[in-house]
């Protein structure tokens, strides 16, 4: 019951500075945009026509694309352009949380319930991942459902997607828990955990590439920068991964990559014990 009121607190918080409004609102403007801009017209399967905000292409355009594959190109898109701005989003409208936590007069009077720190520390995690979680699930479900309606496709996979995504957040959210007790910073917690997130991107590709220190002559360097890229690889949650996973959920091709999320997970977890272990020996 202590968690729950912290949870309770913390929903609050984000209502009172608007952060649940206007992240929801966003996500809403965006669904009811697409909703109102996209026309379809399908026969037998087909794509006879698309029209978008007025633009319309007819079916000598279209090449016989079906409006299966129409849906999952569509879903497709979104993770590519929408996750990556929808996760840093979620980043910007959470950040704030352990920071404000911390700020003299909030923590005194949140060590002073009956509330052991870690217990503190996780419900304050939890209420800004369940939050987010809520955002993601609302975004592709809605946009599945509106395809659904236009097309009469119902691809569960990007719901599915979502809540990959969702578990990715709670991974990086973890860095963000971290960088706010430490620095004590909404400011830089936000560009610490964007420079996480885009360098976990860039690893991934000399990652996947064995040869590559090749590239470089001294024994030396090429020792460190394989230790660097390998030690980022392995220690921040896998972005590309993700969006890897994302699209082959909406495909139906295959399985999860489970070593990318377990790794993931544990470097969230990681993160995560760090943050409670500090949080727990600091002097307020």
């Amino acid at each position: 019951m202590r968690v729950a009121a912290i949870l309770i607190d913390t929903g609050r918080e984000l209502l009172f500075r608007k952060t649940i409004i206007v992240y929801f609102g966003v996500v809403t403007l965006l669904l009811l945009s697409f909703a109102l801009a996209l026309h379809t017209d399908v026969a037998d399967g087909l794509i006879a026509s698309i029209s978008v905000a007025g633009l319309r292409a007819s079916s000598p355009g279209m090449n016989g694309l079906t409006a299966e594959d129409f849906v999952r190109y569509v879903q497709l898109g979104t993770v590519f352009m929408l996750y990556p701005l929808a996760i840093l989003m979620s980043v910007f409208a959470t950040a704030s949380l352990v920071p404000r936590m911390i700020e003299k007069g909030t923590i005194d009077l949140l060590l002073s319930k009956p509330i052991t720190r870690p217990a503190l520390l996780a419900a304050r995690y939890l209420g800004g991942l369940l939050t987010v979680t809520a955002n993601l699930l609302y975004l592709t479900g809605g946009l599945g459902a509106i395809l659904g309606l236009k097309t009469g496709v119902w691809n569960g996979g990007i719901v599915l997607s979502g809540l990959l995504m969702s578990l990715y957040f709670a991974c990086l959210f973890a860095f963000v828990v971290l960088a706010g007790v430490l620095l004590r910073s909404t400011t830089v917690s936000v560009m610490i955990t964007a420079a996480l997130f885009f360098a976990s991107l860039m690893v991934r590709l000399p990652h996947a590439y064995r040869d590559w220190p090749l590239l470089i002559t001294g024994h030396l360097w090429r020792f460190l920068a394989v230790t660097v890229v390998e030690t980022l690889y392995h220690a921040l949650p896998r972005t590309y991964d993700f969006v890897q996973a994302s699209t082959a959920l909406i495909r139906h091709e295959g399985g999860l990559d489970w070593g990318a999320v377990g790794g993931s997970a544990l470097s969230g977890a990681a993160a995560l014990l760090l943050a409670v272990v500090y949080f727990s020996r600091q002097d307020y």
